[in-house]
């Protein structure tokens, strides 16, 4: 297959990289070449600026790796956040650069509790520390928010999901998204413990386990957005 794709692209005038082509799997590792050339098989990969992997953990990793990110853009605008300048004109520049920036692809995440703590403590962080206030001052987070003004990260984030759910629930066609989305898997035995947190738990919280059906009536779907946010 990977040998077709890589014909294929040179037809057209494209070559594939193989030093960044690399491979995951959550079965039996086999050997892959290209041109002779073993591909390297990777936990993790980044992908169109997400990271992606297998393992159970893999979705907070994404989140503490968007956290990262997002600091090193607050300081890359520390002449801004540190300086005199109005408070309103630094929300302008959290809410336009920080928050895209913290919550980029937040349609895939598993909203549990962990992942809302590092998107809360994030933000809050980022507003406490252009403000110039310290944590040992105990001034609790609403009178922070009252004063920078700013979205909040994390009810953006999850408003960005449910519209996103919506959308996918109602395609027609037969595109990968709606495949994915509709997946359940193969029936059989699973591992002890707790069960994975499913992409879509957060959504049957609020709008139940046939939340697809209910989508289809786009009014509903949007009273129903509040609940989940």
């Amino acid at each position: 297959m990977l040998d077709t794709l890589h014909a294929a692209s040179r037809q057209v005038g494209l070559e594939m990289n193989i030093t960044k082509t690399k491979l995951m799997t959550n079965f039996k590792k086999s050997k892959i070449t290209i041109e002779n050339e073993s591909l390297d098989y990777v936990d993790q990969y980044i992908y169109l600026g997400k990271q992606i992997g297998f393992h159970r953990d893999s979705n907070e990793l994404e989140v503490e790796r968007r956290v990262k990110q997002t600091w090193k853009k607050y300081w890359s605008y520390k002449e801004i956040f540190k300086s005199e300048m109005p408070i309103a004109l630094k929300k302008k520049v959290m809410d336009s650069c920080l928050i895209p920036c913290l919550t980029y692809a937040c349609q895939t995440w598993k909203y549990t509790n962990k992942v809302k703590n590092k998107i809360n403590t994030c933000q809050r962080g980022m507003e406490r520390s252009m403000l110039n206030i310290k944590k040992i001052q105990k001034i609790n987070h609403n009178k922070i928010r009252s004063k920078t003004k700013a979205i909040d990260a994390l009810k953006y984030s999850q408003k960005l999901k449910w519209k996103w759910a919506g959308h996918a629930a109602r395609l027609k066609d037969h595109r990968w998204t709606k495949t994915v989305t509709s997946w359940k898997g193969p029936p059989g035995k699973r591992y002890r413990g707790r069960p994975f947190t499913r992409w879509d738990d957060d959504i049957k919280k609020i709008a139940g386990p046939e939340w697809q059906q209910i989508a289809q009536d786009r009014e509903k779907w949007k009273a129903l957005e509040e609940a989940f946010t």
